[in-house]
Parts: structure tokens; C-alpha cells; sequence
């Protein structure tokens, strides 16, 4: 397993990877947004391979505004569910996060589907909003403490 950061020789894989995951865990029409993003320069956006097959994508990007980092389109492909992959993927931007950030606070949203993977990692919760993505998936907007 390695973790590279994202070129755009990835792109294919990673949209292929996002489609695998809707619309249980994203909108379909978020897809456009993901793209967007990906040919975004300089976002600090990682890929996990395994035997050179991409199986997870994740970042973050940096919020002046809140003074927060916020963890970006985290994923793992549906076919590697509850494998541990995801888990190596968070502890990898957050120990980056850490190290380049060391006393702000992270942030994410997410939906009910996932919070609890990130409650495992002293992520707490502090607003839902129902219905945010599509009827039937809710926002719901995490943080965790670090100073």
C-alpha cells in the first residue's frame, strides 16, 4: 500500500471510484463538483494505492476564513469497504495536517452514514442538517479539537 499525492493521472480512477459510492454516500450531481476540484492546482489531495490499483482519495484544504483545515472528498472505493483502508487514509492527512497545522482545528462534512467512522477519531458533532445532499441525506458538519 502507498499513499502518493494526486496528479491528474488519476482522474479517471478517481471518478470511476466516486460513482461506486453513489448515490448512497454522495449526490449524483456532486460529481461535477469532485471534478472540479480535482483540476483544481495545488489542493493537497492524496491517493491510496494497493498493487498500483487506486483504492482511496482523500485531502484537505485550508479555511481562512473559519481559521480550520477541512478534510476534502474522502473516499474509498465500495468494493473496499471496512478493509481498513479508509482508516490509513484519515490517520495519513491528519498526521500531515498535524505536523504542517499543528494547532487548528479540523473540520468535515459528512453525512449520517459516515459520521461514526469519524467519531472513532475524536471527531465530535455540532450540526446536522437534514436532507442537505438529497432528500434522505443528511449534512452533518464535524469537528475535531486540537488545541
Amino acid at each position: 500500500m502507498k499513499i502518493l499525492k494526486y496528479q491528474t493521472a488519476y482522474l479517471k480512477d478517481c471518478l470511476s471510484m466516486f460513482k461506486t459510492n453513489t448515490p448512497t454516500f454522495f449526490a449524483k450531481n456532486e460529481i461535477f463538483l469532485f471534478q472540479r476540484y480535482l483540476l483544481e492546482k495545488n489542493i493537497h489531495y492524496y491517493v491510496l494505492l494497493e498493487k498500483n490499483i487506486l483504492i482511496a482519495s482523500g485531502g484537505y484544504g485550508i479555511n481562512k476564513k473559519q481559521k480550520t483545515i477541512d478534510l476534502t472528498w474522502g473516499m474509498v472505493n465500495s468494493k473496499y469497504h471496512k478493509k481498513g483502508f479508509g482508516t490509513k487514509l484519515l490517520n495519513y492527512r491528519i498526521k500531515k495536517i498535524l505536523a504542517d497545522f499543528p494547532k487548528t482545528n479540523i473540520t468535515l462534512n459528512t453525512s449520517q452514514k459516515t459520521f461514526k467512522f469519524y467519531e472513532k477519531f475524536d471527531f465530535k458533532l455540532e450540526k446536522i442538517t437534514k436532507n442537505y445532499y438529497y432528500n434522505g441525506l443528511h449534512k452533518y458538519d464535524m469537528k475535531k479539537s486540537v488545541s
